[in-house]
């Protein structure tokens, strides 16, 4: 665990103080999120199980992610947003358990940012398959190949309450530049809304280069 202060805000329930959700965002010096410290303070002394947990513009490492999946608290998750927390260097699998172990609850993930490179991404399918409940995921601004995200998209079959989902460009439209090629995108783009239309109709889906669905802004391309 790396060294240093970290900002943390909890919101309490309405009914007799209780924590329900948890934000730990990065300490402007060290840029690192003390998770385990956390988590342990509020097993400790609440014994409550979190509804959000939100981790967001810092750095894990692998203990972190681990702890992720083992503290009875997040049986009950209904919120886990990892925005711009990057994810490459480690492995997925304890997120793809606290996935599964959270399905029957979950309703927002939010994976923005996270620098999630395609190979990874088997290691939480298995979990996000089953998070029936599930109501909108953000994976954009992650590495991804589309044969990748057609895999994925394959995955959200059962995802029937899925109203709002956000997938990153096919790295295979990408210029050297790192910007979209519209020629090269928008053949890409059909093709993964076939595959998903294959399985489920989408309500509200971005993918690549699209506006926000929060502020309608797009991204320079």
């Amino acid at each position: 665990m790396k060294e240093g202060k970290v900002h943390q805000t909890c919101a309490c329930h309405s009914r007799s103080s209780v924590l329900t959700s948890l934000v730990i965002t990065n300490d402007s010096v060290s840029n690192s999120l003390s998770v385990k410290g956390c988590f342990e303070l509020q097993e400790r002394c609440l014994q409550n199980p979190l509804e959000n947990l939100e981790l967001t513009c810092g750095y894990l490492l692998e203990e972190d992610v681990k702890c992720l999946s083992q503290y009875p608290s997040l049986g009950d998750l209904k919120h886990l947003n990892l925005s711009y927390v990057p994810l490459l260097r480690l492995s997925l699998e304890p997120l793809g358990a606290l996935l599964e172990k959270v399905a029957a609850t979950l309703e927002t993930l939010i994976l923005e940012g996270c620098q999630i490179h395609y190979s990874q991404l088997s290691a939480i399918l298995p979990g996000l398959s089953r998070c029936s409940q599930l109501t909108t995921f953000y994976l954009g601004r992650n590495f991804m190949s589309v044969d990748a995200l057609k895999d994925l998209l394959r995955h959200t079959s059962g995802l029937s309450k899925l109203s709002l989902e956000t997938y990153p460009a096919p790295w295979e439209s990408l210029n050297s530049l790192v910007r979209v090629s519209w020629k090269i995108f928008t053949p890409l783009w059909a093709e993964l809304m076939r595959t998903l239309r294959e399985v489920r109709q989408p309500r509200k889906i971005f993918i690549g280069p699209t506006p926000c669905p929060s502020c309608g802004s797009s991204p320079t391309v």
